[in-house]
């Protein structure tokens, strides 16, 4: 390879080896060199690569020029090398401190970049080197610069007086004492409120309530009022729809008035569309109040209490009777103040007026009714299972229960098990029940049973009795406890005294009822023999087949039997009915049937009528005999005497 052509500017290549000037001093007229010629010059093409090779390895033979460390220039950091300046030696450096000046100098090894070269006096700052350490803020002189505005004087120190006298050993004991007292107050509120919440958890619940339903009547007018419907299951002595007893309790927005109001169990009612236990739908059907709840579920009792009364309930109180005398044993005792009424004397242990101690088996005695079908509408034993439970939540909020905490927590265990609630009641909710029940009495509380027109009803293809109610009585009473007005009085069953409050004034006493129509016990002036009588039974109560059981009975003691069926209407006892000419007739009749009352009716004609009512025992045998003698006139009959007011103290 030859040299490369220069370039002479005037657009054509010259020849190697020749300057510029003498390409421009060239004849004007000489010919172009071309390639051919140029290769001849140079000796052709193997002369010019012997003659590259020959160079290359000329380059190969040169000896390596040594470098002074006088010729390097000396290296800043991060600069770039100064012109002309030359590389000092470095000084001797030891390991962990700074170079030291005038040290030996370090001879440059080949291959390697310069060695920077610190002057003797000079200063190089490299944080690598030597670390350095911030210093903290340097405080002012004193007396330098002027105090801030807002600072505050300095406050004089006041003299120190005498020390406090050390507390005397009395002082000592009363701290000691009130801080034990504060611990012990303090562990007890704490114990009261887990066994609260303990129990609230515990408690069963239930999706009971619907206050939105569509057969509320007049939601405005009770929007203040708070209505409970207890139910009581499992009562003693009894099964399926008798085992349960309702009652409805509307307490005022004021808490001033109450009304209590209780459904015969085996009311016909129509009961709309709810929700059964198990969450399916069911649908709206006609049956026994109590199959509600029996075939139901509490949603379902809620709504046929809506449906037939207009109210809204607002909390249900579901109480597990077979367990309430546990829980009164759980408070050692549970004391009640008994007044004469019908339902304590209907009870199977009935208990003597006054004020009493029940414990769990007078209880549940107190609870079980005395005879069955004696309380056809389920009003006695409504109220005695209301006054007992009142009297178990007053006892269980006295401040004897609450300071004694083996005694609570044994109560509010059994109680949970025994009571179900809906899901937004508490146990606060459930003591103002008890509370507003207890503390009202006499007038402030009207109890009421619903209006029945007939007992006993058949319907078509079933042998299941039902109590049928008095549609237009029934809207009556409930539109008076809606309106938060007085409830009628032809439907009222008197007031007494809550169960363990005490009656301050005696009640005034009930004017004496007509005396009945005397019935000779046995064969006592009789005149017509059994033989000689027809009589019609007629069931009055709410045991299915008792007026075909008394029929068979009557027939066994040699009377005639006519019509069997059931009673229209309502009684409070078995009565004899009989025309104007049956009454020697009706008076045996009414020896066989112990308890039973003559009743003239012009409206049967000659027929004598058994209707058997609440107190039925059984049939006895009648014989004839000869009239009694009548007690001498101007002897007259020692009054009986008036019972003493009953008082509790």
């Amino acid at each position: 390879m030859g040299e490369k052509p220069t370039w002479d500017g005037s657009g054509s290549r010259g020849v190697p080896g020749r300057t510029r000037r003498s390409h421009d001093d060239a004849a004007p007229g000489a010919d172009p060199v071309t390639v051919e010629q140029l290769v001849a010059r140079q000796g052709g093409p193997t002369t010019g690569r012997r003659r590259a090779a020959r160079r290359v390895e000329e380059r190969r033979v040169e000896e390596p020029v040594p470098v002074r460390p006088e010729d390097v220039p000396v290296v800043r950091a991060g600069l770039p090398p100064v012109p002309g300046g030359l590389a000092a030696p470095p000084p001797a450096q030891q390991a962990g401190l700074p170079p030291v000046p005038g040290a030996a100098r370090v001879t440059p090894q080949l291959g390697l970049p310069p060695v920077p070269v610190l002057e003797r006096g000079a200063t190089v700052w490299e944080p690598d080197v030597r670390p350095s350490r911030r210093s903290g803020p340097i405080p002012p002189l004193p007396g330098l610069f002027p105090p801030p505005e807002d600072a505050a004087p300095p406050r004089k120190s006041r003299p120190r007086g005498p020390g406090r006298p050390p507390a005397s050993p009395g002082r000592r004991r009363l701290g000691r004492l009130l801080t034990a007292l504060a611990l012990a107050v303090g562990v007890v509120v704490l114990y009261h409120l887990g066994l609260y919440f303990y129990v609230d958890q515990k408690i069963g619940r239930v999706e009971a309530l619907a206050t939105d339903g569509a057969e509320v009547l007049a939601p405005a007018l009770q929007a203040g009022a708070e209505t409970y419907l207890v139910v009581g299951t499992g009562v003693p002595g009894q099964d399926g729809g008798s085992s349960v007893t309702t009652l409805l309790a509307s307490v005022s927005a004021d808490g001033d008035r109450a009304v209590l109001v209780s459904f015969p169990p085996t009311a016909l009612v129509d009961t709309p569309e709810c929700r059964s236990l198990d969450g399916s739908l069911r649908n709206p059907t006609t049956e026994a109040f109590a199959e509600s709840l029996l075939e139901g579920s509490p949603s379902c009792m809620v709504r046929a209490v809506q449906q037939l009364s207009g109210l809204r309930i607002d909390h249900y109180l579901g109480v597990d009777l077979a367990r309430l005398p546990g829980m009164v044993d759980a408070l050692g005792g549970v004391a009640v103040c008994i007044t004469p009424s019908e339902a304590t004397s209907a009870a199977a242990l009935p208990l003597p007026p006054g004020p009493a101690e029940l414990s769990g088996e007078t209880a549940a005695g107190f609870l079980q009714p005395g005879d069955t079908g004696a309380d056809v509408t389920g009003a006695a034993v409504a109220e005695r299972a209301q006054r007992l439970l009142t009297s178990t939540l007053r006892a269980a909020m006295s401040t004897g229960t609450l300071t004694d905490p083996l005694t609570l927590a044994r109560f509010l265990n059994r109680a949970a098990d025994a009571l179900t609630v809906d899901a937004q009641t508490t146990l606060a909710d459930l003591r103002v029940l008890a509370g507003s029940l207890g503390d009202l009495s006499g007038d402030a509380v009207q109890r009421a049973v619903l209006p029945v027109a007939q007992v006993g009803y058949l319907p078509v293809g079933t042998d299941q009795a039902y109590v049928l109610l008095d549609g237009a009585g029934t809207r009556s009473l409930f539109d008076a406890v809606v309106a938060g007005a007085q409830v009628p009085k032809e439907f009222l069953t008197g007031s007494a005294p809550a169960v363990g409050e005490p009656a301050s004034e005696a009640a005034p006493e009930a004017e004496p009822a007509p005396a009945p129509e005397p019935v000779p016990a046995g064969g006592e002036g009789l005149t017509i023999a059994p033989a000689q009588v027809t009589v019609n039974v007629l069931n009055g109560t709410g045991t299915t087949g008792l007026a075909a059981t008394v029929a068979a009975a009557l027939q066994q003691q040699g009377f005639g039997v006519g019509t069997v069926g059931n009673e229209p209407g309502t009684v409070n006892q078995s009565v004899v009915r009989h025309g104007p000419n049956a009454g020697e007739h009706a008076r045996t009749v009414a020896a066989a049937v112990p308890g039973a009352v003559l009743q003239p009716s012009d409206a049967i004609g000659d027929t004598v009528q058994l209707v058997i009512g609440p107190g039925y025992t059984t049939v006895v045998p009648v014989t004839i005999g000869a009239p009694a003698e009548a007690a001498p006139a101007e002897t007259p009959a020692p009054a009986a005497p008036a019972p003493a007011p009953v008082t509790c103290t």
